[in-house]
Parts: C-alpha cells; structure tokens; sequence
C-alpha cells in the first residue's frame, strides 16, 4: 500500500501575507505534491525567457524539507546540494483555476490532459 505523508508549510505570498500550503510527500515515488491556493510556493512566469521558473518561496520551503531529511534516501541532506536534491524529485504544483504545473529533471511543464498523467493526487485533483 502506498504511504504518503501529508504537513502543512507557512510562508509569504505575493501580498507579503502569511499563507499556508498543503504537501503531500509520496517518499516511494519520490514526489511531493503541493496544494498552494495563496501562491506560497507557485512557479512564476518568466515572461524574459517564456517559461516557468521555481519561485523564492518554493526554494525556500524546499531547503527546509531537504534539511529535515524528507526524500534524502540514505544520503544525508548536508551530502546533498539543493540543486542534486531538486533534480532527483518531482514536484506537482496544484493552483486555483483547474491549473496544475509538474517539476521534473530540472524543467516545469503545465499539465494540460490530466488523464495521461499518472502519479496525480486525486484529492488535491479533486479540490481544483
């Protein structure tokens, strides 16, 4: 049976108010599946170079999850850079308007047929 951990992060959204984001952490399929409604941790649009960069926020509460060991395997998170840490797991972002953004080998995509996408987080699917 497949095991995820769910906690909540707080951090500052796009007003400079305290938000909070919902995690799902999927440790065998080293995923982490975010419900972000008040744009915590959201990509945000590059408008530079057309494409979706990791936010601020989001490295931020990554770093904090890194540190306290979640999805390390064996490895300590002081053996492994942010960077390493980033590009060894997938990350879905679930935002308002039925918009769901997935991180995967360094690169952001929008999901747009969501049928085709099989590790989704049904309850957060179901909240969008």
């Amino acid at each position: 049976m497949e095991q995820i951990y769910q906690m909540e992060y707080r951090g500052l959204n796009l007003f400079d108010e305290i938000s909070t984001v919902e995690l799902a952490i999927d440790e065998a399929r080293k995923t982490i599946h975010i419900f972000d409604i008040g744009q915590v941790v959201t990509p945000v649009f590059n408008f530079d170079v057309s494409a979706y960069e990791l936010s601020d926020g989001f490295y931020k509460m990554a770093d904090i999850l890194r540190h306290k060991k979640i999805l390390t395997g064996q490895q300590a998170a002081t053996e492994l850079t942010l960077s390493q840490w980033l590009i060894t797991n997938n990350v879905y972002f679930y935002s308002p308007k039925q918009r769901i953004k997935k991180y995967a080998d360094g690169s952001i995509v929008e999901i747009i047929d969501r049928d085709k996408e099989q590790f989704l987080f049904d309850t957060y699917i179901e909240r969008v």
